[in-house]
């Protein structure tokens, strides 16, 4: 299958619609946030499908339930799959792209957060070398607003993971885009 991946471009933003929970306001606020040289916003395409998404933050991810710790690293955060393309790889081929340019600017850790429950998502970073950074898990909540305007609260439990990608270089290449 034919994926590419690149740093979402502005005519681009308005095709982001193929999540489940997408709102125009939060990917044109990501966007900015890109714009700003806080994140890198790669989305993986089809031909013209947007089929997954994840962010790469400069500044540590949309983590607000994540204790003060000190992360002097970036983060990958808003991981998401279309469910009609999982389990091919799309997701590692993201956090390979993450990975590398995270390296590549002199970072030695990557870090993520993931709901608890997330089974098949702590499989996947588990395999790829993800460990817990030894933190607390963290309840993470707020206010998700649906395609209509309605409004329900949400909360689910985090658990933080930490990859030395030093490691990760020493023992084998990345993986290419």
């Amino acid at each position: 299958m034919d994926i590419d991946i690149r740093s979402l471009k502005s005519p681009e933003v308005s095709r982001l619609q193929y999540l489940p929970f997408s709102r125009k306001e939060t990917q044109r606020r990501r966007f900015m946030l890109q714009e700003s040289g806080r994140l890198i916003f790669f989305v993986a395409w089809r031909g013209n499908w947007p089929v997954a998404q994840v962010l790469l933050n400069w500044e540590g991810g949309d983590a607000s339930g994540v204790p003060p710790q000190v992360r002097p690293w970036p983060e990958a955060s808003s991981l998401f799959v279309h469910p009609d393309y999982r389990r091919m790889g799309i997701a590692s081929r993201l956090l390979d792209v993450c990975e590398r340019i995270t390296f590549q600017r002199g970072y030695e850790n990557i870090g993520l957060c993931v709901y608890v429950k997330n089974q098949p998502a702590l499989n996947l970073y588990a395999h790829r070398g993800y460990k817990d950074a030894g933190w607390e898990p963290y309840l993470a909540r707020g206010v998700y607003t649906d395609a209509n305007g309605g409004q329900s609260n949400w909360r689910e439990t985090r658990v933080y993971l930490l990859k030395s990608l030093r490691e990760k270089n020493e023992s084998r290449s990345f993986c290419s885009v």
